[in-house]
């Protein structure tokens, strides 16, 4: 189950990125693509919450680290408004 990450630039044009203990999250996301804020944060619930559920099948118990994030990330996508939009930069 390889680590990944997702690069992205916050409608601020801050950059961030977003951990996921599985691959799987590059099923939701592609290179160059920007979505909005809402959009974003259902990506990076199911995407993590998907993640989430692998780890507990493989080894008996929740990620707490992909939860953590997907607060995080649920966190921050509340200070912008819903039409703001994130661009996917990289995903390593």
């Amino acid at each position: 189950m390889p680590v990944t990450h997702v690069h992205i630039e916050w409608p601020d044009q801050e950059t961030d990125q977003v951990y996921s203990p599985s691959s799987i999250i590059e099923d939701y996301f592609t290179v160059g693509a920007t979505l909005c804020i809402d959009e974003f944060a259902k990506a990076c619930n199911e995407s993590l919450n998907e993640a989430n559920g692998r780890v507990r099948q493989k080894f008996g118990f929740a990620c707490t680290s992909a939860q953590a994030e997907l607060h995080r990330i649920s966190e921050k996508c509340k200070t912008y408004d819903a039409t703001k939009r994130v661009k996917i930069i990289a995903i390593q």
